[in-house]
């Protein structure tokens, strides 16, 4: 029989089909268009049962079906032989071996059978090699491996049903490998897990593979969730188009559902809750629903007293009835079940199974406290079982009950990088959150350059509760000012020794549109930390003092700061705020990091969307002024090139030789500048601006200065640059070199940041001499003699000072006088021969 490649095989010429270990369509890829083949011979031999011992229902036909519950598949096809009385060459039987002992754990899994055990006899007896076998199948784990498992024990989430222990960890390897399975099965091994369920992102895909010790634990439901299959103790998918954090979300959800400790309701709502007032309509209501991406909403009268609940299926047959304007307090039900606080959450389960309620308020003094809904489930561990866990597997460290999140305690850290004052600051600002009842983290860039071991002195606070309120007494107690933005629940507060703290409220947002600046309300740090950018900014570091210095990390950040990576949170990052992906270049930049495979892939559709072209110019430019502040900038610039993003400044902008070269030119003057000129600034975003409009025709150049809000100050600059220095290219070139007077004459009028490109731009060594000693020199030059000193001498104020002021100071330059003395010579002179020329 001959072995052909798929690609080579004319698909509408197959008339027979043999299956083996899979059964549906989604998993034997190009060959899926076969399954609406009812003329098509399928045989189909699987171990992997749908848990009721019938045939798969998406083929038409099946001329054979073996789906039956034993260890492996290799068993089915061994009996078959078998049952033929079919001989086995000594090779044949290994290979048999191999698939037999490959997947039921050389006969160790739970799901081995008697018939597996027969089968293992069968082609012993055939002469199967174990020697042979135990080569193939046992060999060494690749350290790279070894060092992914770690980072999954460090990093995973314990669950337990019924005294058995699950470990859920996700992770990121950055190429495929086909040992990942083994992988897992030997850590839940090792470990001792019951069970085990990993997320790793490798390839643009997220692979989830489950391995269970216990038939009890069945791993094959997760996977199904997934679009995968297999069976109870070992099951696999994969999915495409989703980032890790989105997959362990789900995985999250889906175990909480099935698997968590006993708590109270308190322990798992979600607070502050959605809400409307009775009086409003159907319509708002869906707007809001739709805002906030919920389906039930609690209703309130005046005083934000329960009344009951609306749900989004009852507002869609309201509009389909055209009832869009009617109050939702008309159509609100009051009956459902409801909790306090203290109730056991196991109790509200058991209602909402009997009740089919998927949406418990829950109520203190007949206000709405807070409400329990699937996604708060979350939350579900109890710290109680964690803390008695963490005494048995060391993989717990940094486990919490909010719902997976790491945590580490850096209260030393704290200690060793930040100066004393602001240690102190922070100790002082967790102090006075306690006395006023809120919780209070520091957050973002601070703390992830404290992990960096970088200064950044931004603090950036974070209140569950009333920011503001907190930022007006944190500023009374240190004797500072405060500035509020009610809009968004923010306020700065200045100290007297000029120190600035930012204090926000811990808020959520939406985006009306893609592109549109962000709605923000009231909510959790976790949610807080979810709108944020990247995963790197998601790090908090609580400031109470009952955990100070205990750093939270609900999105795997720590992890992605030690891979190096650039992560969003969600696959529409870029298309709710797509100057987010600049951002990511500057921290790609900054950091010596890389984009992550998935954001890669979501940057790329952000561009092939043009959601840039819906940007206003004003926040396009801010991002571009802020990229090119990065060092250094010629990567920036190649990396937009590379990323196809340059074309939004201007479709006529592209990367070439010529504009790699002037930016490598720009970086080393820039270099000298900043060494040579201490005293001055210069805006050095402008002059790589420059470079850009270089390699632009001249109307694009226009095109880009008139539709950009650029300064007055930075459009003189470019247009001097990109117009205006041909002449003065030639001139500085010239094979008579320049007197200082000249060099000052053509080069004075233009902007430091024209300057310092014309240094860039000219390879004429006179030139750059002439350039540098002006910068360094020659601009600085001054004559001695002042207006007052030629007063002295006799002469009325009038345009003669002018003229004998620039002649003195070009005297200076041109080494023609040296001295005051020499000065008062020399307007003797200009005066006599005045007198004499009247």
């Amino acid at each position: 029989m001959g072995i052909c490649r798929l690609k080579d095989v004319a698909l509408e010429q197959v008339h027979r089909l043999i299956l083996v270990d899979v059964q549906e369509p989604e998993r034997i890829g190009p060959l899926k268009v076969l399954s609406s083949r009812k003329d098509l011979e399928l045989h189909i031999f699987d171990h992997h049962g749908n848990g009721e011992g019938s045939e798969p229902s998406v083929w038409p036909s099946i001329t054979e079906c073996h789906i039956e519950p034993v260890g492996a598949t290799a068993t089915l096809l061994i009996e078959r032989l078998k049952s033929q009385q079919v001989s086995l060459t000594a090779a044949e039987a290994t290979v048999l071996a191999m698939g037999l002992y490959e997947e039921t754990g050389s006969l160790a899994y739970p799901s081995t059978t008697p018939r597996d055990l027969e089968a293992a006899a069968f082609v012993l007896r055939a002469g199967a090699d174990l020697n042979r076998v135990a080569e193939t199948l046992q060999h060494p784990l690749d350290p790279d491996l070894i060092a992914l498992l770690n980072d999954l024990l460090q990093s995973g989430q314990i669950y337990y049903l019924e005294g058995r222990k699950i470990l859920v960890a996700s992770s990121v390897y950055d190429r495929y490998t086909g040992d990942l399975a083994e992988a897992v099965q030997r850590l839940a091994e090792l470990q001792g897990f019951d069970a085990v369920i990993v997320a790793i992102a490798m390839d643009e895909k997220v692979q989830i593979i489950g391995r269970s010790r216990r038939p009890e634990i069945d791993v094959a439901w997760i996977a199904r969730e997934f679009g995968g299959g297999g069976h109870a103790v070992a099951a696999a998918a994969s999915v495409k188009g989703r980032t890790l954090v989105e997959v362990q979300e789900q995985l999250t959800r889906l175990l909480t559902e099935r698997y968590r400790p006993t708590l109270l309701a308190r322990d798992v709502m979600t607070t502050p809750v959605k809400s409307i007032i009775a009086d409003a309509t159907v319509t708002e209501a869906e707007r809001s629903m739709t805002t906030y991406g919920v389906n039930v909403l609690p209703v309130l009268d005046t005083k934000d007293r329960y009344l009951g609940m609306i749900s989004r299926e009852t507002v869609q047959k309201a509009l389909f009835h055209q009832l869009g304007g009617q109050p939702v307090g008309d159509l609100a039900s009051s009956g459902q079940y409801s909790a306090s606080p203290d109730t056991p959450f196991h109790d509200i389960e058991t209602r909402m199974i009997e009740l089919n309620q998927r949406f418990v308020p829950v109520l203190s003094e007949g206000k709405t406290v807070g409400v329990i809904t699937r996604t708060d489930l979350l939350r579900s561990l109890h710290d109680d079982v964690l803390a008695s866990a963490r005494g048995q597997s060391k993989s717990l460290m940094g486990l919490d009950s909010r719902g997976g999140v790491r945590k580490r305690d850096l209260k030393g850290l704290l200690r060793d990088r930040l100066p004393p004052r602001l240690f102190e600051l922070l100790q002082t600002s967790g102090e006075l959150a306690e006395r006023l009842g809120v919780t209070l983290y520091v957050v973002g860039g601070f703390v992830r350059d404290l992990l960096l071991g970088l200064e950044n002195l931004d603090v950036d606070l974070v209140v569950e509760g009333d920011g503001i309120a907190f930022a007006r007494a944190f500023a009374k107690e240190r004797a500072g000012r405060v500035k509020v933005h009610e809009r968004f629940g923010t306020a700065v507060v200045l100290l007297a020794d000029g120190f600035k703290v930012d204090v926000a409220t811990a808020r959520t947002e939406y985006y009306e549109y893609p592109t549109a600046l962000p709605t923000v309300e009231q909510s959790s740090i976790k949610k807080d930390l979810y709108r944020r950018d990247f995963t790197i900014n998601t790090l908090a570091v609580a400031l109470r003092p009952r955990n100070f210095g205990q750093l939270i990390d609900f999105y795997g950040g720590q992890r992605d700061l030690k891979e190096r990576l650039i992560r969003v949170l969600h696959s529409l990052s870029f298309v709710e705020d797509p100057t987010r992906v600049f951002r990511a270049i500057r921290f790609e930049l900054r950091f010596d990091f890389h984009l992550s495979k998935e954001t890669l892939a979501l940057i790329k559709g952000a561009v092939k969307m043009e959601l840039f072209h819906r940007l206003s110019r004003q926040r396009l430019l801010d991002e571009l002024r802020l990229l090119f502040s990065e060092r250094p900038p010629r990567q920036a610039v190649r990396r937009l090139a590379d990323l196809d993003l340059l074309r939004f400044v201007h479709p006529t902008l592209v990367w070439s030789v010529r504009l790699d070269r002037r930016l490598s030119d720009l970086d080393a003057a820039l270099d000298w500048y900043q060494l040579s000129c201490l005293d001055r600034t210069i805006n050095r975003w402008v002059v790589y601006a420059m470079a850009l409009a270089e390699v632009m025709p001249d109307q694009a150049v226009r095109d880009m200065l008139e539709r950009f809000p650029f300064t007055e100050a930075e459009q003189t600059a470019i247009t001097q640059a990109r117009f205006h220095t041909q002449p003065v290219c030639r001139t500085l070139t010239r094979r008579a070199p320049l007197r200082p007077s000249e060099t000052v004459g053509v080069l004075s009028g233009l902007s430091e940041e024209c300057l310092v490109f014309l240094l860039a731009k000219n390879a004429s060594e006179s030139a750059k001499r002439s350039l540098s000693q002006y910068l360094t020199t020659y601009r600085d030059v001054k004559p001695a003699l002042t207006g007052k000193a030629l007063q002295a001498l006799g002469l009325k104020p009038g345009p003669l000072y002018r003229t004998i002021l620039e002649r003195l100071t070009e005297a200076r330059l041109n080494g023609e006088v040296h001295s005051e003395g020499e000065e008062r010579a020399l307007v003797r002179d200009l005066i006599e021969r005045r007198r004499s020329a009247s």
